[in-house]
């Protein structure tokens, strides 16, 4: 099947800027929201977006033509000739369901229902309809027209032909189109999830700040430290993330008590021009750490045990193990693994890289150290333990 024509579902920001990615390759978008007013938002960000593509060398000819591809919708009547629909609205499980009844409704029989959650089941929303076969997960990652990563995940019923047609459409966007199977939080946001979740750990034993954790985390890899990340992104989402990937893996995502404060206290990041940071309320960047921290942390106490220097190496090594048991599970091929990490995260190398740079054996004996120290978030995944049995160098 041909995609020639699409439909996005939800004018916010993840919908707005999958709108941009797909005219910026010539498909004609419809942009369905609530009403006329959410709609005109989606708009207004949109034409942002394409000014600022204009600014930086894009012809306006060619921008006014992108924006003429978009076709405002507050309604269904439109979407009969629609071959793709991607789902973008909030993360309620009740409101996708009403989308999808909805979509069943006024789509051919062969339209393609693709959901951008980042972590609902898609099995689940495919049961929704009598078409379970062509849905799919298309997981954008923000922003949508610049992120390179897309992750396309079948659902227990999802066809073939319906993964083929996603991953070679997601291709035609300039994007690293990956097949991940289902699992929460899917492929990118399940290491990610590791990651943040230990940079939030070490900030709450109190040895390190918050500058010296996201400048040691820049340093080694990431374009952006965790703990800037997680007030980017919101406390509250990230909270609800980590909790959501506990109730579904167990201990080793159990989220950090600092984050739970956080969110208690209001202290969600940019949104509220207080987090782990403090924001200017004009300019909204970053003017240091919040003083509130330092009374929060000695509220919460210590949970170092150990005398142990940090080590940057600590962030990821949680990372790393994830990967092997993502391996394990054959959430997704070898080959793919850190590229998506880099182009999802913007990583300098993935965490695959990483192991085998550090040594696979050394990988196993610090995680297996930091296992007797801190518990089940360390514990080693087995398939590390087979490659260093097996005299394994690398991993690829």
């Amino acid at each position: 099947m041909e995609i020639t024509k699409a439909a996005v579902i939800g004018a916010g920001t993840m919908g707005s800027t999958i709108a941009v990615a797909l005219v910026g390759r010539g498909f004609p978008v419809i942009m369905k929201d609530v009403d006329d007013a959410t709609v005109q938002k989606g708009f207004a960000t949109i034409d942002r977006l394409l000014k600022s593509r204009v600014d930086k060398g894009l012809p306006q000819q060619e921008a006014d033509r992108q924006r003429a591809l978009i076709k405002p919708a507050t309604d269904f009547t439109d979407f009969g000739d629609v071959d793709l629909v991607i789902e973008a609205v909030p993360e309620s499980i009740d409101m996708k369901r009403k989308v999808f009844e909805e979509l069943e409704q006024n789509c051919h029989a062969e339209a393609i229902f693709a959901t951008n959650t980042s972590s609902l089941s898609i099995t689940q929303l495919g049961a929704f309809t009598s078409r379970p076969d062509k849905v799919v997960g298309l997981h954008f990652f923000n922003p949508a027209h610049l992120m390179k990563l897309v992750e396309v995940i079948p659902g227990l019923d999802t066809s073939p032909e319906t993964i083929r047609t996603v991953i070679e459409f997601g291709q035609s966007l300039g994007k690293l189109a990956v097949r991940v199977e289902e699992c929460a939080s899917f492929l990118v946001n399940r290491l990610l999830g590791r990651y943040i979740n230990e940079a939030l750990y070490v900030l709450q034993e109190g040895e390190v700040s918050v500058e010296e954790i996201d400048k040691a985390a820049c340093d080694y890899a990431m374009p952006i430290g965790p703990l800037a990340l997680r007030d980017m992104n919101g406390a509250d989402i990230g909270l609800a993330v980590a909790r959501f990937n506990f109730q579904e893996y167990g201990e080793r995502f159990l989220p950090a008590p600092v984050l739970e404060t956080l969110v208690k206290r209001n202290l969600l990041g940019q949104k509220t021009l207080e987090g782990l940071y403090m924001y200017d309320k004009q300019t909204r960047k970053r003017i240091g750490t919040n003083p509130l921290l330092a009374d929060i942390l000695i509220k919460l106490g210590h949970l170092k045990d150990s005398d142990q220097v940090f080590d940057v190496e600590r962030l990821f090594l949680p990372m790393i193990n994830e990967a092997f048991l993502v391996l394990q599970e054959k959430i997704c091929e070898v080959e793919d693994l850190d590229p998506a990490l880099m182009a999802g995260l913007g990583m300098r190398r993935g965490p695959l890289a990483m192991a085998t740079e550090i040594g696979l054996n050394n990988c196993l004996s610090k995680i297996e150290a930091l296992h007797e120290i801190y518990g089940e978030r360390f514990r080693p995944a087995p398939l590390l333990k087979r490659y260093v049995w097996a005299n394994r160098k690398s991993v690829v």
